[in-house]
Parts: C-alpha cells; sequence; structure tokens
C-alpha cells in the first residue's frame, strides 16, 4: 500500500543540481582572482624591478669603462712612473736671457750660466731597476753610476739640446768674426741630432695656443704675449733633482 506521506528529501539533495551548475562559474571566478592578484602583485614590483635593472645596467658600464685604459695628458710618461705635475698659465715674454749679443765673451759665458741654471743637478736622469716590467727601451749605463739602469726625463734633455744649439751657434759667430773657419765636425753632428731632436718633440706635443700681434714694432708675431697652459716646470725639476744619480752639473 502507498504511504500517504512522501519521503522526506533533504534540502542538500534538492539543490544538488543547482550546485554542479554553479561549480564552473566559481572555478571561473576563482581562476580570474589568481590573475588579478598576480597582476596587482606585478605592478606593484614593477618600479623596484626596473630600478633594479638601471642598477645592473650602471654597474656593467662601470665595469666597461674601468677595463678601459686612461687617458694619459700630452706629453706624460706612458708607465706612470713620473707623477703628474700641476698646470699654470703662462704668458711668453722675451727675457732676453737665453741668447747673447753674439759679438763678447762675456755676453757668452753669461748666457751660458743662464741656461745651466735651469737643469736640475744630476741632469734629470733617474734609476728605474724594473725597467722590463713597462714599456720603456733599453736603459742606459754609465761608469759614473754603477749598477744603475738610467732612463733620461725628456724635457730635460730637450732642454740640453737648445742650450748646445746655442753655444754652438756662438761659438761658430765668434770664430767667423775672428776669421777662424775651422768647423768642430762633432759639434755640429751633435747640432744636427738635437734639429732632429727638437722637432720631434715640437711636433708630438703640438702646442695649439692662439698667438697674436708682435709685442714690439715689427709686422707678425714673435710668440711674445700669448697665454700657454703648461706643466709647472719647478715641479718637476725638484722631483727629478730628489731622485738624482750624480752630483753632477750640465755645463757648456
Amino acid at each position: 500500500m502507498t504511504s500517504p506521506y512522501s519521503k522526506v528529501v533533504p534540502e542538500s539533495a534538492e539543490h544538488d543540481d543547482s550546485d554542479t551548475e554553479s561549480a564552473p562559474f566559481e572555478e571561473n571566478i576563482r581562476c580570474s582572482t589568481f590573475w588579478t592578484r598576480l597582476l596587482s602583485k606585478i605592478k606593484a614590483l614593477r618600479w623596484p624591478v626596473t630600478f633594479l635593472l638601471l642598477c645592473a645596467n650602471l654597474l656593467c658600464e662601470l665595469s666597461v669603462l674601468r677595463r678601459q685604459p686612461s687617458i694619459l695628458p700630452i706629453g706624460a710618461e706612458l708607465n706612470g712612473l713620473v707623477p703628474r705635475f700641476s698646470q699654470e698659465y703662462k704668458r711668453f715674454r722675451d727675457h732676453g736671457l737665453y741668447a747673447s749679443d753674439h759679438k763678447t765673451m762675456e755676453s757668452t759665458n753669461a748666457t751660458k750660466r743662464n741656461w745651466e741654471d735651469l737643469m736640475p743637478i744630476g741632469g734629470g736622469f733617474i734609476d728605474v731597476q724594473d725597467y722590463a716590467a713597462y714599456t720603456l727601451p733599453p736603459p742606459q749605463h754609465y761608469e759614473e753610476t754603477p749598477g744603475k739602469e738610467v732612463f733620461t726625463i725628456a724635457v730635460f734633455h730637450e732642454l740640453h739640446c737648445l742650450m748646445h744649439m746655442t753655444s754652438y751657434m756662438d761659438k761658430l759667430i765668434l770664430q767667423i768674426r775672428n776669421k777662424d773657419w775651422k768647423i768642430d765636425e762633432h759639434a755640429l753632428e751633435h747640432n744636427d741630432h738635437c734639429i732632429n731632436y727638437l722637432h720631434n718633440a715640437i711636433l708630438c706635443c703640438g702646442d695649439t695656443t692662439l698667438e697674436g700681434q708682435s709685442q714690439v714694432d715689427t709686422m707678425g708675431t714673435d710668440g711674445t704675449g700669448a697665454v700657454h697652459i703648461c706643466r709647472n716646470y719647478d715641479e718637476i725639476s725638484a722631483w727629478a733633482f730628489a731622485r738624482r744619480l750624480t752630483e753632477g752639473k750640465e755645463s757648456l
């Protein structure tokens, strides 16, 4: 006999179909929430990440620059064995100290002393024992400096050449005035060496100072009045003097 009472179905059972239908929707919501959170985190991190990337790029550039050779000033020593000296502005003037009257021995000798006073004791020669570790030519060797690997600082060689050229010219002019036609072949050969050496030195340094009208009543320029950027010669001379190998003094 059929019961007049229907079987009571639990509420949860009545909604089973609807729950099954809503499951994909809830899954979509969960997926959407995941990506939303992920994008939110990415947005929050983008500036710190950008900053870190910029820092990494800067470090890479600095590393590359550090590996590049430093640019040395013109006239500097290639291996860093001679320090960098201070610079100064110098207006070129005709001091009248380094050219004689080409007539008298008194004037010639006074000019020689002025040139000699420019040279430090020791003549600008220094010792570099481990020279093979650097980009250097073979060293000089002298009886006066046993065991020393001798090198010359170029500026003093250049001055040496100038002072000997002026001395040679004075001697030659005085000989001509006295009708003495004898030629000192050794001095002539040394003079030729100095001309070639100073030619190289001038072209190497390439002073680009702009010169104007001569300070005296002549056309053109004599180089005076222009301001040059120069190394401090007194500092160079003092440095060479402190490292001198002998007590010898340049003489003409």
